[in-house]
């Protein structure tokens, strides 16, 4: 069995004389994974893979939102 792990990390504050709200968002995809592969999903009796799925690598996803 393989398990995949997400995560994020936001922050909030105000700027400009707390006239305008920041937020900061750090997002990260497959926590665990350092390169993209193939995983097999299906095999043939003799063993020899027929399916796979592609597993992405670790991504990274930074977002600033404004709000006024």
């Amino acid at each position: 069995a393989h398990a995949y792990f997400d995560g994020f990390a936001t922050y909030t504050t105000r700027l400009f004389n707390d006239k305008v709200r920041a937020r900061f968002q750090l997002n990260v995809r497959n926590i665990q994974e350092s390169k993209a592969h193939l995983q097999a999903v299906g095999a043939y009796p003799n063993g020899v893979g027929h399916t796979f799925r592609i597993i992405n690598p670790r991504t990274f996803i930074f977002t600033t939102t404004f709000d006024l």
